[in-house]
């Protein structure tokens, strides 16, 4: 489902109630959006990672949420693909992690940025010194929530709010900073869940977003 521009909280409860549903032995289904600016606070978050003062991020229009991943803190925003499947993992938590990884190096390969590797100990995808995704999910009765962001063509003042993930000293980049070819988001977005689907060997279907979950036959 892609899902256009949509606030951080409004995808995560979508999220949340989707995961019920594959918990009740619903097909998975993968939520693919870009968000309004906002920082968000995995369980390790720590509020003295956003540098850029109340005001400051007023100014900028960017937001603070909560978010029940892994990890720390972390900047989702315009230009940026995140990309949430919502999916029975059971205990294949690693090789879900990766492959949201192997995906985003499929994209960005084909948008003509080469040398991307995928980084447990940090996860995300890396090129060289330079960060360009990040990952952090949610496993719960054995479904994962949240997932991959991709940054696309993010304004780069807006990596100036937070250290990212934690990691100081690290460069967080956009794959059109690198040399990569400019896209829409939603063109990015539909290419991921071909990627992904395909690597699974899952037929893809796209739903609009309009009454999802309603008992429809």
């Amino acid at each position: 489902m892609w899902l256009g521009r949509m606030g951080f909280e409004e995808a995560l409860a979508l999220q949340l109630a989707a995961r019920e549903r594959v918990i009740a032995g619903e097909p998975g289904v993968l939520f693919l959006v870009e968000h309004p600016p906002v920082l968000t606070l995995g369980r390790r978050g720590r509020r003295e990672d956003i540098l850029w003062s109340e005001e400051q991020r007023a100014a900028a229009g960017v937001t603070v949420c909560e978010a029940p991943r892994g990890g720390e803190v972390t900047l989702h925003g315009p230009g940026q693909l995140v990309a949430y499947p919502i999916v029975a993992v059971g205990r294949r938590i690693r090789e879900h992690i990766v492959r949201l990884g192997d995906v985003a190096i499929a994209v960005l390969g084909e948008l003509g940025v080469d040398g991307c590797e995928f980084r447990m100990e940090h996860p995300g995808v890396w090129r060289g010194s330079e960060k360009l995704a990040s990952i952090g999910i949610h496993v719960s009765r054995g479904v994962a929530v949240q997932g991959i962001s991709i940054n696309l063509a993010v304004d780069p003042e807006l990596f100036g709010a937070l250290v990212s993930c934690g990691l100081h000293g690290v460069t967080v980049t956009s794959a059109v900073a690198v040399g990569g070819r400019a896209t829409s988001i939603e063109a990015a977005a539909r290419r991921f869940a071909a990627v992904y689907a395909a690597q699974l060997g899952l037929p893809l279907v796209w739903e609009g977003v309009e009454g999802y979950g309603s008992d429809r036959r």
